[in-house]
Formats: C-alpha cells, sequence, structure tokens
C-alpha cells in the first residue's frame, strides 16, 4: 500500500495523540530554553503556504487510501501515514499545528491553512497550536481573531514558570507580563488557552519564587477565562535531560533539581497559593508523579491537596519507594495505592531501607524522569 508523502514534525502534546499533524514551520523560533532537548541543533524554517496546502492535500489523499483499506501491517505505509490512521480511528475530529510556534507566520497566512484544513477534512472541529508567549504577546487583538475566526480554537502554550527570575535562567525567551498578556488575549479572542507548567524548574534555590510567580500569573490569566471554557493547566514534571543546556548547568553547580518529595511541596505550596482561581488542572504525562492529580478548581482543589498531604506524610523510604516505582511504570496512579491495603504493602516493600538506601532510590527516580523526555 502506498500514499502520499508529506512532512511531520517531532512532536506534540499527549491530549493531541489523535490529531491530524500539520507541519506549518520546522523547529523552533527561538530554541534556546535550556531544559529543552527537542530541536537543539536544529534550524527554524517558515514553510512556504503552497508546501503547507500541499500537505494538506496529500493527508486527504492519504485518509482516503488509509479509509479503503482493509488493514495495515509493521511497513505497509510510510510512518507519517500511520497518524493519519490514527487520526480517523480517533473519530477525525482534531487537528494540531506544528512545530514550537505556528503563531510565528503572519495570520493571514495561517488563517489559510487552517481553512484549508477545515475544508479538507469537514469533520475536524478542533484545530489547536503551541505558540509561544513572545509571539502571541506581539500580536494585536484583531490578529488573534482572525485566527479564532479561521477556526482556531485552541493554543498551547508553554508557560514554565510565572517568575522572571526563574525565565531569565532558563533562557526562556519571554516575561511573567508577556505570558500575562499572551494568555488573556488568546482568551478574549474566543479561543481555549491551555498553559504548561513544569514543577521543579526554580531548582532548589528558586523554588518559592518559583510558585509565587507562578501563581500570580496563573491568578491573573484564569480570570479572563469564560465560564465554558477555564484555563487549562498541565503540569510536566522537570527533568534535566543529558546533552541539553540545563544539564551543563547542573553539572557546573548552577542547577539543583528537585527530588520527587520536593516536587509535591512545592505543588502542594502551589495550590495553596491558587484558592478561588477557577481552573482546569492536568497531569497527563508520565513525567509527574502523581497522575490522578486533576480535577476542576476550586471544586477539586481540597482533594488535590489532600493527595499530596497523604504523600508527604509517608516516611522518607515509602515516599522513595513510591517514586521509584513509579518510574518504572509499576503503577500509574500512586493515590490508589495509598489506601489502608496499598498502605501496608508499601510498608513491606520499604521495610529495611536505610537513610543512604532512600537517598538513592530518590535520586534514581529524579533521573529516570528524563527517559518520558
Amino acid at each position: 500500500m502506498t500514499t502520499p508523502s508529506f512532512e511531520q514534525g517531532p512532536i506534540r502534546p499527549p491530549s493531541e495523540a489523535a490529531s491530524l499533524l500539520v507541519r506549518v514551520v520546522r523547529n523552533c523560533s527561538w530554541n534556546r530554553c535550556r531544559f529543552c532537548p527537542v530541536y537543539k541543533g536544529s534550524r527554524f524554517s517558515l514553510r512556504a503556504l503552497d508546501q503547507v496546502l500541499a500537505d494538506v492535500d496529500a493527508m486527504r489523499a492519504a485518509a482516503d487510501v488509509l479509509e479503503a483499506a482493509t488493514a495495515l501491517g509493521p511497513g505497509s505505509v510510510p510512518p507519517e501515514a500511520f497518524q493519519v490512521a490514527r487520526f480517523l480511528r480517533g473519530g477525525a475530529g482534531a487537528a494540531f499545528l506544528q512545530d514550537a510556534d505556528p503563531c510565528a507566520v503572519t495570520p493571514d497566512k495561517l488563517a489559510a491553512v487552517i481553512e484549508h484544513v477545515r475544508r479538507a477534512f469537514p469533520t475536524v472541529t478542533k484545530v489547536t497550536t503551541y505558540g509561544r508567549a513572545a509571539t502571541l504577546a506581539r500580536r494585536r487583538p484583531a490578529e488573534l481573531a482572525l485566527l479564532a475566526a479561521a477556526g482556531l480554537t485552541r493554543v498551547h502554550l508553554g508557560m514554565e514558570s510565572g517568575s522572571d527570575e526563574v525565565l531569565a535562567r532558563v533562557d526562556k525567551g519571554c516575561t511573567a507580563a508577556q505570558l500575562v498578556t499572551a494568555g488573556r488575549q488568546v482568551l478574549e479572542a474566543g479561543m481555549e488557552l491551555c498553559f504548561y507548567v513544569m514543577p521543579g524548574l526554580g531548582g532548589r534555590e528558586l523554588a518559592a519564587e518559583h510558585v509565587r510567580g507562578t501563581a500570580a500569573v496563573l491568578r491573573e490569566v484564569a480570570a479572563a477565562a469564560p465560564t465554558e471554557h477555564p484555563l487549562v493547566v498541565r503540569l510536566r514534571t522537570t527533568a534535566v535531560v543529558p546533552g541539553t543546556p540545563l544539564a551543563d548547568d547542573e553539572a557546573a553547580g548552577h542547577f539543583a533539581l528537585p527530588d520527587d518529595v520536593e516536587v509535591a511541596a512545592e505543588l502542594h505550596a502551589l495550590l495553596e497559593q491558587l484558592d478561588g482561581v477557577r481552573l482546569e488542572l492536568r497531569s497527563d504525562h508520565a513525567l509527574n508523579l502523581m497522575s490522578d492529580l486533576e480535577g476542576s478548581l476550586p471544586d477539586d482543589r481540597a482533594r488535590c491537596l489532600a493527595a499530596l498531604d497523604q504523600f508527604l506524610a509517608l516516611s522518607p523510604a515509602e515516599q522513595a519507594e513510591l517514586a521509584l516505582e513509579r518510574r518504572l511504570g509499576v503503577f500509574r496512579q500512586p493515590g490508589a495505592l495509598l489506601d489502608a491495603q496499598g498502605r501496608l504493602a508499601l510498608q513491606r516493600r520499604a521495610a529495611g531501607a536505610d537513610e543512604a538506601e532512600t537517598a538513592k532510590k530518590l535520586e534514581a527516580a529524579k533521573r529516570f524522569r528524563a527517559r518520558f523526555l
């Protein structure tokens, strides 16, 4: 079986796993974030509009072939065509624009891409994209309204931190003020907004500042979200990936990565400072210790705080055992193991671990995070 070829970028959010992936730009327009391993060594470029539209047409042709196929085996179609098959199996309702900053192209060009996607795939009701705060903060309200009118429904934005000091140290290329401006403008244009927050990004030195600044930005932006589409906040626990500038910082003693216990304490402090804030909290990534730490705030805030309290109340040996088992894929939801029966089993597994062994387990769990990137 053969299908037309087309380009596809390297990543997309987990929530876009069944989306049609349309590559509008190549790589990242900033590409200096010290924690990010994805685009290092690659140059950013804008794709010509006719190339992008031709790719959408090729995806449409591939979809026609795949819809008629009776079976798909390994190597039967090009790798990118499997994503189209996934899109079809998922209901063919969403498209995601790649790579890191499609909003860097002119609004009229991006609107033309969105409109072409919707014409080629009439079943698509959601079109989403990555966006950078510095880019979106420069856009005029009318330009963002143009994108919303064309059919852009959600922007995924890497907030990471709301602290200017942390943002500067990791060379994020934006300020807290730009995050607020970008976030509020996206929401006021009628689009949904998903912020990504990185617990642990301030290191041990700036943990409190990281929490304070992040809570402040979330509070300001969440206030602009309409009732029917509250701000979505997705957690992405910080990992130090070998070969990144952040790994160099750590090796030089300029960054100390918090362990899972310290990250849990950070998250507890963050939730405490979000009292009364309305948002949707998500923990949908293997980087996070507690995948069940999510819900609708403020209603689920007390439950999330209680889950963190439960983990923080464990003995150090139990905390380390739980963190390491999570990183090894033994389970997905630590909270589910902390009922009476699960706690007894955890105590047995952690029994006999001395202080040195406990420290080794926490360190190993911390290093295993990088495997998920």
